[in-house]
């Protein structure tokens, strides 16, 4: 659990608020004045959405009672809830409800059995509460699968732990293959959560087997599949790579 597997809470969640901005992508896109954030930490995007929108509603939801606690004291006045069913009961007479994801798809998959995976989506796709889903999260397209550039691999080699490194490769296979090079971009930095960060996936669906799940009751209104900026700009000046391949994807979809 997530509660108990994060060796640094702190470290953790300040590498989280590095991308608020990115995260609240959706806010100027879509009319809803109640906000359940899905997964939400120690509360730094509800705060962060607060101070832009004090008037709206905001919910959050998480299973770590130690993020919860850390939550309400960031953000008072706003409701948290690690009970699915009491959350529920708290919205079903709501209307225009958004609930937004960010950074939790990848977890969901990474650390829950096949049933949490489908209880995830069951409850993120319910047309009975929600009225928009959205979803910021990293996914790379199938045709990241091929050689990687020699000249990144040489890079990264180069300048990088090796004993970090190998044992990324044990777990992930060798970066001179492209989809492994890019997971490891995508996760070099986290060094102080490393024991737990080398081994979550950080990519365990693909772009197109994500949209592929979108049922038919839902429109999707926005996307953008790119490179975060704060990505390509670390993975520059740490290796001299130009990070071509998108990484991370925003997804807004309406219910019809």
């Amino acid at each position: 659990m997530f509660d108990t597997a994060i060796p640094s809470i702190e470290s953790y969640n300040i590498e989280m608020r590095k991308s608020l901005i990115d995260k609240v992508f959706f806010l100027d896109k879509i009319t809803a004045k109640v906000i359940v954030d899905y997964g939400c930490a120690d509360g730094s995007t509800i705060a962060f959405m607060k101070l832009m929108f004090p008037e709206y509603r905001y919910f959050g939801f998480d299973i770590s009672e130690e993020m919860l606690n850390i939550a309400r004291q960031k953000v008072p006045g706003v409701d948290f809830y690690s009970d699915w069913k009491e959350l529920r009961n708290a919205l079903i007479d709501l209307e225009d409800v958004a609930v937004v994801c960010n950074s939790l798809i990848h977890e969901v998959y990474a650390y829950g059995s096949p049933e949490d995976v489908k209880v995830f989506w069951s409850r993120i796709y319910d047309t009975e509460i929600f009225d928009w889903v959205v979803i910021r999260d990293m996914a790379v397209s199938d045709s990241v699968t091929r050689k990687a550039d020699p000249l990144s691999v040489i890079r990264v080699r180069k300048a990088y732990d090796p004993q970090l490194l190998a044992q990324f490769e044990r777990k992930w296979g060798s970066i001179n293959e492209n989809w492994p090079l890019v997971h490891f971009l995508l996760k070099y930095r986290y060094k102080t959560n490393w024991a737990r960060e080398v081994n979550e996936n950080y990519l365990p669906i693909s772009l197109e087997d994500l949209l592929g799940l979108i049922p038919d009751a839902w429109d999707p209104i926005y996307y953008n599949h790119y490179v975060l900026p704060f990505t390509r700009g670390t993975v520059h000046k740490d290796f001299n790579i130009d990070l071509q391949d998108p990484t991370h994807v925003q997804l807004i979809l309406k219910h019809k």
